[in-house]
């Protein structure tokens, strides 16, 4: 099941030995757009703390019982690297993050395949010694680093279609199992008052994240006929078929 990223805000973050807080936000990845980390808010536990969560360390996202239940314990994230969620993250930091959990760097997790199946990032771990998955890590580690980009910060962009403005970023569907983000949620009440849509980051053509705006590769007559985003409704396959038909565009699980 899709999760909302305002959605994933509302539950409680659990530690194997007790609850340690809530999501405060979450950083992607600008290249994969995959979520790095969840900038956890330790709130009573540890006053005025964040936390940074990689996805490796989390075992299930149960929203019926409203709850993220980590395999790490309270003295695991206690000791965890400070940051300061408010700056960016430094490769080196990263890399101290990594190294205290005993994950390898995320990096070399995006988009990894083992059989031609793309693996969760819990899954990469548990099988960690596979060398299909590490072989590019030294060539990884040499790499410039990827951008990582606040959900926060980006929730506001204005969307541009080919032919004209359609709206701005209001959220983002996150996919539990692999923490890909497979849409932006786009609030489109300036030009159809009511009509939220969907706009896969596939689909984006550029963003200028200076200008805070993204560039997609729809036109604002496919956008204005495309089908409406229900939040109260699940995205199941028959509505995302209907979608990608109408876009006219090659669906992911193909």
């Amino acid at each position: 099941m899709l999760h909302e990223g305002n959605q994933l805000k509302k539950l409680d973050i659990q530690a194997t030995d007790g609850s340690i807080g809530t999501v405060h936000d979450l950083f992607f990845d600008d290249e994969k757009w995959t979520a790095r980390y969840l900038v956890v808010d330790t709130m009573k536990w540890l006053p005025g703390r964040k936390v940074l969560i990689p996805p490796m360390s989390i075992q299930n996202v149960n929203v019926l019982e409203n709850k993220v239940q980590l395999g790490l314990t309270k003295e695991d994230i206690k000791n965890s690297p400070e940051i300061d969620a408010d700056k960016p993250v430094s490769k080196q930091k990263e890399i101290e993050i990594g190294s205290y959990y005993g994950y390898p760097p995320y990096r070399s997790f995006v988009g990894a395949e083992v059989g031609g199946q793309v693996l969760a990032p819990r899954q990469l771990v548990d099988n960690s010694d596979d060398k299909k998955v590490h072989s590019n890590h030294d060539e990884i580690e040499r790499a410039d680093e990827p951008n990582l980009r606040s959900m926060k910060e980006v929730t506001g962009y204005h969307i541009h279609a080919i032919d004209g403005d359609i709206g701005h970023v209001e959220d983002f569907i996150i996919c539990p199992t692999t923490w890909t983000v497979r849409y932006m949620v786009v609030d489109t009440k300036n030009w159809w008052p009511g009509k939220k849509v969907l706009v896969s980051p596939d689909w984006i053509k550029d963003v200028r994240w200076g200008d805070k705006k993204v560039y997609v590769d729809l036109t604002v007559d496919m956008i204005e006929n495309g089908p409406d985003y229900d939040k109260e409704k699940h995205i199941n396959r028959e509505f995302e078929e209907e979608l990608y038909d109408k876009y006219n565009k090659r669906k992911y699980w193909y």
